[in-house]
């Protein structure tokens, strides 16, 4: 259970509440609701620099939290890869930003960090789709950018390969907010297209800019994803809830 004052909300900052981790390897301040939710640490060999964990608080708010801390041995297969804030350890599962929801969730501003799934033995590559939302008539499960009360495409790369046209306040390609997973296909795709995407932002989950959402698959090892938003939201991304992410891996005999 984690569950402390939202972020405000013009940009998504944390001005009211944070969780601050320090000591460690760096992680990004957070707030809202986590529940649920992980972060990995690597404390290193020595005993002097103790992890510390700091709730800031303040006015008045409903919080509640409890948070489970567990070492983890420096020779531990469960020990997370070198750079990784979350690790998963299955072959299926779901991944998602912190305070998501898709009816109140807000995306965090000034994230940066890696999200990590464990390799499994004879499995090559991994798929993923957008999570069910059962909640709104239009899936708000992916909105990284742009105006998240409107349907806003999927737009990819850093510059370019946006959509065109787009809708008013959505700008092509992904600069600001973003979801870095290596070079990514409509799985969809006989045969598959010759190039692929890295980047993905806007409303909607696909490889290809458009409106429609797509299955993805990366066939790029170790399996990892990258999220990245700056601290600006208003005027043009609004109402943005962040992402959440079913995966699967590919046995190797899947064409990867």
């Amino acid at each position: 259970m984690f569950s402390i004052a939202p972020p405000e909300a013009a940009n998504h900052l944390c001005n009211q509440d944070q969780l601050l981790i320090s000591g460690g390897s760096p992680t990004p301040t957070i707030c809202g609701s986590s529940t649920g939710d992980h972060m990995y640490i690597d404390a290193g060999l020595g005993q002097s620099n103790p992890i510390v964990l700091s709730v800031i608080t303040s006015a008045s708010f409903p919080r509640l939290w409890r948070i489970r801390v567990t070492q983890i041995h420096c020779g531990s297969i469960s020990r997370a890869d070198q750079g990784c804030l979350q690790y998963y350890t299955t072959i299926s599962g779901r991944v998602r930003s912190f305070n998501y929801n898709t009816v109140g969730g807000r995306q965090l501003s000034n994230q940066d960090y890696s999200i990590c799934i464990r390799n499994e033995r004879n499995f090559c590559g991994i798929q993923y789709n957008a999570c069910p939302d059962l909640e709104n008539n239009r899936s708000r499960a992916f909105t990284i950018s742009g105006n998240s009360n409107n349907p806003v495409p999927t737009m990819v790369g850093g510059g370019g390969g946006g959509a065109s046209p787009l809708p008013p306040g959505n700008s092509p390609g992904c600069i600001s907010d973003w979801l870095l997973i290596g070079c990514i296909r409509s799985a969809d795709r006989i045969p598959p297209l010759p190039g692929c995407e890295d980047r993905v932002c806007g409303g909607t989950f696909s490889a290809e800019a458009g409106m429609l959402a797509k299955t993805v698959q990366s066939s790029v090892r170790p399996f990892r994803l990258y999220f990245h938003t700056d601290g600006v939201e208003a005027p043009n991304d609004i109402d943005n809830r962040g992402f959440c992410l079913d995966y699967v891996q590919q046995p190797c005999t899947n064409g990867f």
